[in-house]
């Protein structure tokens, strides 16, 4: 474990000192998703617009989380679009959207990146109006709001 450890830090030293911008020693993991989805320009929504949308429908909630997960529990009004999936099961749901409605995309917590690679798919799709939940399901639950779970 010793040697492994000394051979990641000699190597991190190594490309410090070839590359022009240092790696980072360390980094605020807990954000990494929320500051990709910055750099990629996705609006972030709050509990606020979550709350909205459990409430009147919109934005459309699509839970990228796999499909078991999403069986477990979700957001009410929640639908299932798992992201390592999206290209297959998207074509029916295509169908009953508009390019500039707002779509709200989100996954378990702010540490996981199906939510945000599913706002990216979207956008990839032509969807102008699309936002992403970071703190997701967790979140969610750990303000008290309701969850569903089955289909």
């Amino acid at each position: 474990m010793l040697a492994l450890t000394l051979l990641a830090a000699g190597l991190g030293a190594a490309v410090n000192t070839v590359r022009p911008g240092r790696l980072p020693w360390r980094g605020d993991w807990a954000r990494h998703v929320e500051a990709r989805a910055l750099r990629q320009q996705i609006r972030l929504a709050g509990l606020d617009t979550v709350r909205q949308a459990v409430n009147t429908g919109a934005p459309v909630l699509l839970d990228a989380r796999p499909a078991a997960d999403f069986r477990a529990g979700h957001l009410p009004r929640a639908q299932s679009l798992p992201f390592e999936l999206a290209p297959e099961l998207f074509a029916p749901l295509q169908a009953t959207l508009t390019r500039a409605q707002p779509l709200l995309t989100y996954c378990t917590r702010n540490d996981c990146d199906e939510g945000l690679e599913l706002a990216l798919f979207l956008r990839q799709q032509g969807y102008t109006n699309v936002m992403l939940f970071p703190g997701g399901l967790h979140e969610w639950r750990a303000a008290g709001g309701a969850v569903e779970d089955g289909p």
